[in-house]
C-alpha cells in the first residue's frame, strides 16, 4: 500500500466514525423529533430534555476525554464509541420508554465525544508520525457530512418507514460505516520519534489561553444547543416552508 493510499483510508475512517458517531447516533435525532412528535406521542417538553441529556453525555465524554493522554486508551475508547452509537441508535427504535429514551441519548452524547475529540487526535497522531500535513479540516468534514446525510434519509424514509423503523434503517447504515472506521484506523504508535525519525515535541499553548478558550467553546455550545435541536421542528411550523425543516438541516450540515 502507497503513503498516499494509506493516509486517505485513515481519514476517510475519521470521516465515516463521524458520520455515525455525530451524524447519526447524536444529531439524527433532530431531524427525527418532529416523526417522533407525530408517531410516537413525544411531548415538546420531553423531547427537549432527551436534547439536553445528550448534551450532557457529550459533555461528560468531552471531560473526560481532556484527563487522557494514554493513547492505547483512545484507541479503546473510541472502538467502544463506534459500538455505542450503534447501540445507541438501535435502541432508540425498540423502546418508548422515555427513561430509556434518556439513557440512550447520554451515551449518543459520550460515543459523540469519542468520535469527535479521541478520534480526532488518533488521526492527527498518525499523520504526524508519518509525515503528512495535518490535515484535520478534512477530518472534520465528516460532521457536516453526517448531519447532512441523517437529514437527506429521515427526508426520503419518512414516506415508507415509521419513526422507529427508520432508526433502524440508520443503525443498518451505521454498521457499514463503522466496519471502514473500525478497520482504517491504525493503532496507535507510542515512540518518541516520526517515521524520518524526527523527534516528537508537545509543545500545548498555555494556560491563559486554554481557560479563555474553554469559556468561548462553552458559549458556543449554549447558543446552538437549541437552533441545533428544534430548527426542524422550527422551520416545519413557519408558513411556507412546511415540510423544509429537513432540508433545512442538510443544508446546515
Amino acid at each position: 500500500m502507497t503513503p498516499e493510499t494509506e493516509r486517505l483510508k485513515v481519514l476517510t475512517a475519521g470521516i465515516l466514525s463521524l458520520i455515525l458517531m455525530l451524524g447519526i447516533a447524536r444529531f439524527a435525532y433532530t431531524p427525527l423529533l418532529p416523526i417522533m412528535q407525530q408517531q410516537a406521542g413525544l411531548g415538546l417538553s420531553e423531547g427537549g430534555w432527551l436534547a439536553a441529556i445528550n448534551y450532557l453525555g457529550y459533555f461528560c465524554g468531552a471531560i473526560t476525554a481532556s484527563m487522557i493522554s494514554d493513547l492505547h486508551l483512545k484507541d479503546r475508547l473510541y472502538r467502544i464509541g463506534l459500538v455505542v452509537a450503534l447501540l445507541t441508535t438501535v435502541g432508540m427504535g425498540l423502546t418508548e420508554n422515555l427513561w430509556l429514551w434518556a439513557t440512550l441519548r447520554f451515551f449518543a452524547g459520550l460515543s459523540s465525544a469519542a468520535g469527535l475529540l479521541l478520534g480526532s487526535g488518533l488521526i492527527l497522531n498518525w499523520l504526524i508520525r508519518n509525515n503528512h500535513r495535518s490535515e484535520l479540516g478534512i477530518h472534520f468534514s465528516g460532521m457536516g457530512l453526517g448531519i447532512a446525510f441523517g437529514a437527506i434519509a429521515v427526508e426520503i424514509t419518512h414516506h415508507y418507514l415509521s419513526w422507529d423503523q427508520q432508526w433502524l434503517f440508520l443503525t443498518a447504515v451505521g454498521i457499514l460505516l463503522a466496519i471502514p472506521a473500525w478497520r482504517w484506523l491504525p493503532r496507535p504508535d507510542t515512540s518518541t520519534v516520526t517515521q524520518s525519525g524526527k523527534v516528537m515535541v508537545d509543545n500545548p499553548p498555555g494556560k491563559l489561553f486554554l481557560r479563555i478558550f474553554m469559556v468561548a467553546y462553552f458559549c458556543a455550545g449554549v447558543g446552538y444547543v437549541v437552533s441545533a435541536t428544534f430548527i426542524v421542528a422550527i422551520v416545519n411550523q413557519l408558513p411556507g416552508l412546511e415540510g423544509k425543516g429537513a432540508w433545512t438541516f442538510m443544508v446546515l450540515g
